[in-house]
């Protein structure tokens, strides 16, 4: 072997991480992770990080009533969350992929880091936010939870753009 070339080494890629949070991006994600946990037998971890409170999420979905009880809304926040994880699911075989669901609270951006060690993802894969200029400002401003993946994951992390799942006109 000459000099400063190296022999390459096999990279087993076992854990996939894919983490969602129901969006179009996290779909288009999700989808590019099974098929590559497809291709590569690899086993398939979906996580949603729930970052907000019951009461903010059931008050945004429109899921509070006058005496809803807090049990009552903590159900419906979960149920709610089930059923977003049954569509994301809709259609793959899940006999192809072994797919583990996972749920946690806290800061996307640090859980997502956390859960990746946990479980010695070979590979996550985000989706990835607009890259228009509201976008860019926001995430200059405020950073992304994708951007922040990006830079503290010890694994590689694939980034999946809405465009990744267009067809070429050419």
């Amino acid at each position: 072997m000459s000099a400063g070339i190296r022999e390459a080494t096999l990279v087993r890629i076992n854990n996939i991480l894919v983490p969602t949070d129901f969006s179009e991006n996290a779909q288009l994600a999700f989808d590019h992770a099974y098929a590559l946990a497809a291709q590569l037998d690899a086993k398939l971890y979906l996580l949603h990080v729930r970052d907000e409170s019951a009461l903010r999420i059931a008050v945004k979905e429109g899921l509070l009533g006058a005496d809803t009880t807090d049990e009552e809304l903590q159900t419906a926040v979960e149920q709610l969350v089930e059923e977003r994880l049954s569509a994301t699911l809709a259609g793959v075989d899940r006999t192809a992929v072994t797919i583990e669901k996972v749920f946690r609270r806290g800061d996307p951006k640090l859980v997502i880091i956390e859960y990746a060690r946990e479980i010695d993802a070979d590979v996550i894969v985000v989706g990835m936010r607009g890259t228009g200029v509201v976008d860019v400002i926001k995430t200059a401003l405020l950073g992304s939870v994708a951007e922040s993946v990006i830079r503290k994951a010890r694994c590689p992390v694939l980034m999946v753009r809405l465009d990744h799942g267009e067809e070429d006109d050419e």
